[in-house]
C-alpha cells in the first residue's frame, strides 16, 4: 500500500474519537457490534483485529482477558490507541504494529490467532478483497470466528441525508462499480452477497446482520445528541432492526459472521 491511506486516516485521528466514538449513535452502534464480539469470541485466547483506528475494540476485548494483535496503516491512529490502552491498564494484552492489511502476510508469517476482527468498514478500503480473505484464512486455526463490519452499497440514510443538503454526487458514490474515490484512495462497497462469496471458498458464513438501518450514520447523528429520547427510540429500534437478514443489504454497515473452514 502506498503512503496515501495512512496520511488519510492520520488526518481523521485526532476528531476521531469526538466526532464518532464519544457520540449517542457511535456508542450505541459499538454496542452492538459488541454483542457481536462477545458472544462469538467467547473463549478465545488471541485475536487478530485489522484496521483497530482508535483501539476501543482492542481495548474491550482485552478486558474480557484475550490477548489482542491490532494492526493499522495510521501511526498517528496507533498512537491514540496505545496511550489509551496504558491508561486502561491493558497494554500488556495488546501489541500494537503500523502494518497495511494488504502486508499482513509477510509481517506475520507463521503466527496463528483463533479469531479475526475488523470494525467499522477497514476492508473497504482493500482493493483485493479475495487476497485479504486468503491471507487472513491463513492466519487462523481451523473452526476460528470471523467478524467484519462493511460498510454496504445501499444506504438510504445516505441518500437521503445527502440529497437533502443538496449533495447528489455524494448521495450516489457507493453505487460507482469501480468504487468512490476519497482522500486519494478507492473505497469500495461490496454487497452482502458479494462479501459473502468473497469469504465462501476459505469461511462458512452463517449471519449477516445490519448496522446502521434505523440509526443514522455518523456524520448525520449530529442532531440526536440533542435529542436523547429520540436516540434512545432509535436506537431500540435498531436492536431489533439488525436481526433481520434481508435489512442487511440496505443498512450503513452489516455485520458478516463466519468461521474458518477446516
Amino acid at each position: 500500500m502506498s503512503s496515501t491511506p495512512r496520511c488519510a486516516f492520520d488526518g481523521m485521528a485526532d476528531d476521531y474519537d469526538r466526532s464518532f466514538t464519544a457520540t449517542g449513535v457511535g456508542r450505541a452502534l459499538r454496542g452492538i457490534v459488541w454483542s457481536h464480539l462477545d458472544r462469538v469470541f467467547h473463549g478465545c485466547r488471541s485475536i487478530l483485529e485489522l484496521g483497530c483506528g482508535t483501539g476501543e475494540d482492542a481495548i474491550h476485548l482485552a478486558g474480557r482477558g484475550a490477548r489482542v494483535l491490532a494492526l493499522d496503516s495510521s501511526s498517528r491512529m496507533l498512537g491514540i490507541a496505545e496511550a489509551k490502552a496504558r491508561r486502561a491498564g491493558c497494554e500488556d494484552l495488546i501489541e500494537f504494529r503500523c502494518i497495511p492489511m494488504e502486508q499482513m502476510s509477510a509481517y506475520l508469517a507463521g503466527r496463528r490467532f483463533d479469531g479475526v476482527l475488523s470494525n467499522f468498514g477497514a476492508v473497504n478500503c482493500v482493493a483485493g478483497l479475495p487476497r485479504l480473505a486468503a491471507d487472513v484464512a491463513g492466519r487462523l486455526t481451523p473452526g476460528a470466528p470471523l467478524v467484519w463490519v462493511v460498510m454496504g452499497k445501499y444506504s438510504p440514510w445516505e441518500w437521503v441525508w445527502y440529497l437533502a443538503h443538496g449533495s447528489w454526487r455524494k448521495a450516489v458514490r457507493r453505487l460507482a462499480a469501480g468504487g468512490a474515490r476519497w482522500r486519494g484512495m478507492t473505497i469500495h462497497y461490496p454487497t452482502p452477497g458479494q462479501m459473502a462469496a468473497v469469504l465462501e471458498p476459505h469461511f462458512l458464513v452463517h449471519r449477516l446482520s445490519a448496522l446502521g438501518g434505523v440509526l443514522p450514520p455518523g456524520f448525520a447523528g449530529g442532531w440526536l445528541e440533542r435529542s436523547p429520547r429520540m436516540l434512545a427510540g432509535l436506537t431500540w429500534l435498531e436492536k431489533r432492526a439488525h436481526r433481520m437478514r434481508w435489512l442487511a443489504g440496505l443498512a450503513d454497515h452489516y455485520i458478516v459472521e463466519a468461521v474458518r473452514r477446516p
